[in-house]
């Protein structure tokens, strides 16, 4: 009879609990907080915009939506954080092409891998690098930098604030047949205060972190990275039309969750990143601090993702950069 009773108990139970785990999996997303991880500091280009993300999914959904900054490793402390967590598309990693491209090239070993381990959601902005410095620095254009650079008993400084900040170093240094000495940061906005001190010559900064700084005067940029001149910036050339072709780079921002994320988790997400990419708001954003919107989906993503992380690899061996 106990055994019956105890039978009777146990069919209960697992019932209820059947029936709890139907309804948690049947819950509309999103339906509590989501996260969203920043592999770099507060001021930074991505630490910007994924502000405005994280508003834009607020109105969309209702969600409470908490910004994380996670700054370390070119990203890397960040993608692993994202990994310990559910694969449930309440952790969001909002990265760039260092954590999902170059870094595969630039490590000797990776504690993840980019394409198995994430699945895409959707493109956010495209934004390339400018090479700034002081406005008494000696060298005003992209000649007189490269002369500057060859005369000197040591060599140029420059610091990096993410990826593609060095990889834009390390490949203009390539191309132009200098020496520069690199100096590693955790993010931009400490590699741009020691350009302003004094401590490191110059830095390819992107146009969102340097702005406020370009428009007080406190910096000046000799050239951008990317195939055309930047509309806040119209006076500023090209690396190729300074007479540098070859150098061009330009960085990506997009949105990532843990493999094994449901299907149509990822595709409402996508849809919301997407909404947030296409609207007037964000055009104008996003032209105010040099970028362009990239609205790429799950696919598209993935596609640029691994012919990124081939670039990547080109970029390396042609600026001879040695892995970490």
């Amino acid at each position: 009879m106990r055994f019956r009773i105890a039978i009777v108990l146990w069919l209960a139970t697992a019932s209820a609990g059947m029936m709890g785990w139907q309804q948690a999996s049947a819950e509309p997303y999103p339906s509590r907080r989501i996260n969203l991880i920043v592999p770099f500091p507060a001021g930074s280009a991505t630490d910007g915009v994924t502000r405005h993300l994280a508003e834009s999914i607020r109105i969309q959904t209702g969600a409470t939506v908490l910004v994380e900054n996670k700054p370390g490793a070119d990203g890397n402390l960040a993608a692993l954080a994202v990994l310990k967590a559910d694969a449930d598309g309440y952790t969001v990693f909002v990265t760039t092409n260092s954590t999902q491209a170059a870094n595969v090239s630039l490590f000797n070993a990776m504690p993840y891998d980019p394409k198995a381990d994430f699945a895409p959601v959707a493109g956010i902005m495209t934004i390339p690098m400018m090479l700034s410095v002081k406005p008494d620095f000696p060298a005003k254009d992209i000649k007189e930098f490269i002369a500057l650079a060859k005369s000197r008993p040591k060599p140029v400084s420059f610091g990096s604030g993410n990826t593609s900040s060095r990889g834009a170093a390390e490949l203009f240094r390539s191309r132009a047949g200098i020496e520069m000495q690199h100096v590693p940061y955790r993010g931009m906005p400490q590699a741009l205060t020691d350009v302003l001190g004094g401590e490191i010559d110059c830095v390819f900064a992107d146009p969102a972190s340097a702005q406020g700084l370009i428009q007080d005067g406190r910096l000046r940029v000799l050239a951008v990275t990317s195939s055309e001149r930047l509309k806040g910036l119209p006076d500023v050339p090209t690396l190729a039309q300074a007479g540098l072709p070859g150098a061009e780079l330009t960085a990506w921002v997009g949105v990532f969750v843990r493999a094994g994320t449901p299907p149509d988790i990822v595709a409402k997400l996508s849809q919301v990143v997407l909404a947030f990419v296409s609207s007037k708001e964000t055009d104008t954003y996003l032209e105010s601090v040099g970028a362009k919107p990239f609205p790429a989906g799950p696919d598209e993503l993935g596609s640029f993702q691994a012919a990124d992380t081939r670039r990547w690899a080109e970029i390396v061996e042609i600026a001879k950069i040695e892995k970490k």
